[in-house]
């Protein structure tokens, strides 16, 4: 072997090896969202459609249980969305979307998230947060305020989805 074979060969390997870490640096990009307004409109047409199961959680940039609740959320979501769970995060932040997205980047969220913005709280007289409903066939089936175990919420889902 020519050392200018050996040269090609270590430049093809450190090219291929580049493309690797390129994807995988690419997929882990990707996999938070952006988060955008959701009018009032938007979101009432979101969670009222008929034959239609989802879980709604309301958070804030300020909230530790909201934060330390979303990582679990986000595990719970990768394993049942297959299975038609229909998950998505709602902020009721004053400052906007801008409040919320580090944190949704920084972990990584999966699930969509939307700014609704404080008139949430009185609109659906939301009195703890985190809080999570559960909506089926259009109406709020259940209000599951603070933040849950992840054994807790895995089990709920797991029954939610059955029903």
């Amino acid at each position: 072997m020519t050392l200018m074979d050996l040269i090609r060969r270590t430049l093809i390997s450190l090219a291929i090896l580049l493309v690797i870490i390129f994807f995988i640096i690419h997929t882990d990009a990707r996999a938070a969202v952006t988060i955008e307004k959701i009018s009032e409109s938007a979101f009432d047409e979101l969670i009222h459609t008929r034959n239609h199961k989802m879980v709604v959680t309301f958070m804030a940039a300020w909230c530790g249980p909201c934060i330390d609740e979303l990582p679990v959320l986000n595990k719970l979501y990768q394993k049942y969305k297959a299975q038609g769970l229909n998950l998505i995060g709602i902020s009721i932040d004053l400052e906007g979307p801008r409040a919320m997205q580090p944190i949704v980047d920084k972990l990584k969220v999966g699930f969509p998230v939307y700014w609704y913005g404080e008139s949430a709280v009185q609109k659906f007289s939301i009195y703890a947060i985190p809080m999570i409903f559960w909506v089926k066939d259009g109406r709020i089936v259940e209000k599951l305020p603070g933040r849950r175990s992840g054994k807790e919420l895995d089990k709920k889902i797991r029954k939610f989805l059955a029903e």
